[in-house]
């Protein structure tokens, strides 16, 4: 466990009574999480006291509980705490259908600004990529960022930018993890002899309207899960899963096992927007892709793509890295080709990264 001091900086938000979609029907989409229940739940536990003593304050129609922390003294805190700054505020919610859907509901009340997020205690209805149902049980990250409305997060190369960021800000936390194109993460120790996906990446754009009902920029919200505590069995994996699921730390990893989902996502979410303005924002319009190709996963091995209905069409070659616009470049005899969509499989034995 780490257990390094945390010094936070930055505005908590508990949805104590839970939320409800910005539809007419208003269903609930998140139910409610107490400060005691969240307290001692695998969403906060581990944490130190005075981050739930949570003064109450409300607004619009999703009341919750604020926490403004500003950081402290330097003097009278430990030389060594780490200082966590949120670039906007993260809201915790209960058992929620998803994130993202509280994440939605969130920002269509003004009530998410870009950088902003939620983390779900668990999940009744997480889904991944194409839909498919993500399990989701108590002790694991289940996040939804806001992401900004600009390159590269707007066009196809927004998963493995987000995917490349990621992993990037995981690996300097010190869990060491890559991207598999175009949008799971991936973990290789010591310990074990193969990869283990440990997490996903969803992005969906939906249209927003301003208040004077004027089409406005769109909303991009990123899902993200992470396996903290718990993977699930290769019985509730898809058939042509390329490789199983794995938790994220293992006893070599420098950072050891993270206290709580909350504590982790803050420091990764911290770690993400700095990597972003510093990477990719400072350094123009296809910064991203060096960022993305430094943590791709099977870069210059042989690799199969499979595509189309039940995964039929089938491309072999060795993966050379991205293209500008996020395609897959693979080379084999006849020349590059460059795919946009697909399921990336090792085509040899894995071999230590």
């Amino acid at each position: 466990m780490n257990d390094t001091p945390l010094r936070l900086n930055g505005m908590v938000r508990l949805l104590h009574t839970g939320a409800r979609a910005a539809t007419p029907q208003r269903e609930p989409v998140a139910e409610r999480l107490s400060p005691a229940q969240a307290a001692a739940s695998p969403l906060w536990k581990g944490l130190p006291a005075h981050f739930t003593a949570v003064p109450p304050a409300e607004s619009g129609d999703a009341p919750f509980l604020e926490q403004l922390f500003t950081e402290p003294d330097p003097a009278a805190e430990r030389r060594d705490a780490e200082t966590i700054r949120l670039p906007a505020p993260l809201y915790l919610a209960g058992q929620a259908t998803s994130s993202m859907d509280v994440a939605r509901s969130l920002a269509l009340g003004g009530q998410l600004p870009v950088w902003g997020s939620v983390l779900a205690l668990c999940q009744t209805s997480g889904r991944g990529q194409l839909g498919r149902h993500w399990v989701s049980p108590e002790g694991n990250v289940y996040a939804a960022l806001r992401l900004p409305c600009r390159h590269p997060f707007t066009d196809t190369a927004a998963a493995p930018a987000l995917g490349g960021l990621i992993a990037e800000s995981l690996s300097r936390l010190g869990y060491p993890v890559r991207m598999k194109w175009p949008n799971d993460l991936l973990r290789h120790s010591p310990e074990e002899p193969q990869w283990r996906k440990v997490g996903g990446i969803l992005i969906e754009e939906r249209p927003m309207r301003a208040p004077d009902g004027t089409q406005a920029e769109p909303l991009l919200i990123a899902g993200i899960g992470l396996n903290l505590v718990c993977a699930p069995p290769a019985s509730l994996m898809r058939a042509q899963h390329a490789v199983p699921a794995g938790l994220l730390a293992s006893p070599s990893d420098s950072a050891g096992f993270p206290e709580s989902a909350a504590a982790l996502w803050m420091r990764l979410v911290s770690r993400m927007f700095f990597c972003y303005v510093e990477e990719i924002d400072a350094k123009g319009k296809n910064a991203w892709r060096s960022l993305a190709e430094r943590h791709l996963a099977f870069l210059g091995q042989s690799v199969l793509l499979t595509d189309g209905p039940d995964e039929r069409e089938h491309h072999s070659g060795v993966l050379e890295g991205l293209d500008d616009f996020g395609g897959l470049c693979l080379r084999n005899r006849e020349g590059t080709s460059r795919f946009l969509f697909g399921s990336l499989h090792l085509d040899r034995p894995p071999r230590q990264p």
